[in-house]
């Protein structure tokens, strides 16, 4: 589970870090395996004139940004990408000065990790705009900017860096930052470099119709980050787009006609550090106000924990249960 990364990665001992690890993984082809999926785990080396035909298709590539959260080509296997995350994780116990580019959600979530863990690390936050999570509904950006402050974090706003030699330039105010190591936390990237040029848009995103089809094709289907169907790029959305996926191919089976994805309500919530998130859900902010406005909401970082562990695992008759709760809640726009 890729978003947890930020918090395994920074665990305070290594037994720890494994075992956290192993918490967030399953093995794909075990799983699939049971429910009857044939899972092909590799990557594509050559491309013969063989046909694989299908009724339906669903492209769920994903994105892909910079190291060490997704894992690359050479890091297929669980022990491998264990090994890889080892090694990330001595060179992050090594720095003394860590740079994050990128105040989104993933670069809010590392520099609060480290925060928290590691409170002695000089942390700098570098954010091309006035304030983090400019995505975020209700001004939650706002929230967990004055936390970061609070938390001692040094945040550069409204410029870019710049690489040149061994340090990092800010493009307006030429700060000179001389770092130990760097999380890159922008410039996502759709996976769809292997797709006809109009199938995708712009910025490279798979087009797709309001039931999730792609555009022209009534068989073929496009969920997740690799879509442009126009709302946050999150993990609760592209669960709430799957399930919606699966009702829609149901009744397609069934004879009967789709029916248009309701997007994800606007809620979004952010861990800073292990124990404490900001979070907003219909219209209601979780901030830790009043008394934690400094730390964040012990609030929001329970129901994060409580959605991501029912989207994820969702096995349980009552995660099950819950699931359709949210996705039924999703449809009804209760906000």
């Amino acid at each position: 589970y890729t978003p947890a990364l930020c918090s395994v990665l920074y665990e305070k001992t290594l037994q720890e870090f494994h075992d956290h690890f192993k918490k967030i993984t399953f093995d794909y082809k075990a799983t699939l395996n049971g429910l009857g999926v044939e899972y092909i785990q590799g990557t594509i080396e050559q491309v013969k004139e063989t046909q694989v035909n299908y009724d339906y298709l669903a492209i769920c590539t994903g994105s892909s940004y910079a190291d060490p959260w997704k894992a690359n080509q050479d890091c297929l296997e669980m022990d491998e990408r264990l090994d890889y995350l080892q090694k990330q994780r001595q060179e992050y116990l090594n720095a003394n000065n860590i740079l994050c580019i990128g105040g989104g959600p993933v670069g809010v979530e590392i520099v609060g990790e480290i925060a928290y863990r590691s409170p002695q690390k000089s942390l700098t936050l570098i954010n091309n705009g006035s304030v983090v999570l400019s995505s975020a509904p209700n001004h939650l950006g706002e929230k967990a900017q004055k936390i970061l402050k609070a938390r001692g974090i040094s945040l550069i706003m409204n410029e870019k860096a710049e690489k040149k030699d061994e340090v990092y330039v800010t493009d307006k105010s030429k700060q000179i930052l001389k770092p130990d190591l760097v999380y890159n936390c922008v410039g996502v990237k759709p996976n769809t470099q292997f797709l006809e040029k109009e199938w995708v848009d712009g910025g490279g995103y798979v087009k797709v119709e309001d039931t999730l089809n792609v555009h022209g094709k009534s068989n073929v289907f496009a969920l997740g980050d690799v879509n442009n169907c126009g709302e946050a790029k999150l993990y609760y959305a592209a669960h709430m787009q799957a399930m919606h996926f699966c009702r829609n191919l149901s009744r397609l089976l069934n004879g009967k006609q789709m029916i248009p994805y309701q997007h994800a309500v606007p809620a979004m919530f952010i861990s800073i550090g292990p124990y404490y998130s900001v979070g907003t859900m219909s219209k209601l902010n979780f901030s830790g106000w009043p008394l934690g406005q400094e730390k964040g909401s012990i609030i929001a970082a329970w129901i994060k924990y409580i959605i991501e562990k029912i989207n994820v695992q969702g096995g349980s008759n009552v995660e099950v249960l819950i699931n359709q709760a949210l996705y039924t809640y999703n449809n009804l726009k209760l906000c």
